[in-house]
């Protein structure tokens, strides 16, 4: 959780990076290390949505994040995914249909991977007498009922649901880099 938090944020900083209206290494220091006013992942976001570079969708996800991830690093108690199913479906949720795309593409890309666990325990264990799938199927004939695949399941969602996320700040960095290097600055658009 923490880690993937810092990923997002060292996304946001890029598209910081690009409004900016001094690119040198001093200014963007002052800035975003600490006890600047961009140091913290708040401030990032609350910038950004000011200044109508990221949507309510993306706030709001990136919100439900920070919280999240505040929890998280804050809390004396054992940190668990299991139970922040809606909190985690509001960081999904910066893009129409998001929250079930990151569901089928983390849900798809799991069993897969554990069909190619099996399988090949299978092959090296020379089980050739037996049907790896038919095993499968019989033991799990609805996966995510199973407590150990669906707690793998949180983690494998949240890995793709903040690898999107990334991607969509990506997107709209690059379409504020464009913009500015065919209208000039950011700064000087808003005069």
């Amino acid at each position: 959780m923490l880690i993937g938090t810092a990923k997002v944020e060292i996304y946001l900083e890029k598209l910081i990076d690009v409004i900016l209206p001094s690119k040198t290494k001093a200014y963007k220091s002052r800035l975003t290390n600490y006890p600047g006013p961009l140091s913290s992942l708040s401030g990032k976001i609350e910038l950004l949505y000011a200044f109508r570079i990221i949507d309510e969708q993306v706030y709001q996800s990136l919100n439900a994040l920070r919280k999240i991830r505040n929890d998280a690093a804050h809390s004396a108690n054992i940190f668990s995914l299991n139970g922040l199913k809606d909190q985690l479906e509001k960081v999904y949720n910066f893009e129409y249909g998001f929250p079930e795309a990151t569901q089928q593409v983390a849900y798809d890309n799991l069993i897969a991977w554990k069909h190619h666990l099996i399988k090949g325990s299978f092959e090296k264990s020379k089980f050739t007498d037996y049907d790896w799938r038919t095993i499968w199927d019989e033991n799990y004939p609805e996966p995510l009922e199973n407590e150990t695949i669906a707690s793998q399941f949180i983690i494998w969602k949240l890995a793709y649901g903040l690898t999107f996320l990334c991607l969509k700040i990506e997107v709209v960095t690059d379409e504020i880099a464009n913009f500015c290097s065919t209208a000039g600055t950011w700064i000087q658009l808003s005069l």
